[in-house]
């Protein structure tokens, strides 16, 4: 008789609020570390949704770090309704690495492989 173990797919869900920046998000992955200069990591199917908004991202890694006041997205990064200050919204988007300067609301959108960032934008 062969025996069958299922491993318990645990998912954490985090809410993460930047104070001076006004950005809120909830993140779920596989595992999450914070650090005590308030950092914070997740890894494995990671989603993050904006609390105030529509955004919604999926990555392999997202890393916020507090003292650079970055939040980045790295690997088959998927992004949905990321909007700018500026005017600039993203409807949606695909790349390796997505980087959002908190403190500014602007981002960063690369490939390091020979694919290519794809983006729909509206204006």
């Amino acid at each position: 008789m062969k025996r069958i173990l299922f491993a318990p797919l645990i998912l954490l869900l985090t809410e993460i609020s930047f104070a001076k920046e006004k950005l809120n998000y909830t993140v779920t992955s596989d595992s999450q570390i914070q650090n005590v200069k308030g950092s914070f990591e997740a890894i494995g199917n990671v989603v993050i949704k904006g609390i105030n908004n529509n955004f919604e991202a999926s990555s392999n890694k997202l890393s916020y770090d507090k003292e650079a006041k970055t939040l980045k997205l790295v690997g088959n990064v998927v992004v949905k309704n990321l909007e700018s200050d500026e005017g600039l919204s993203i409807q949606e988007s695909y790349g390796d690495e997505l980087t959002i300067f908190t403190d500014t609301g602007l981002y960063e959108f690369k490939s390091k492989t020979s694919n290519r960032v794809k983006t729909k934008l509206k204006f």
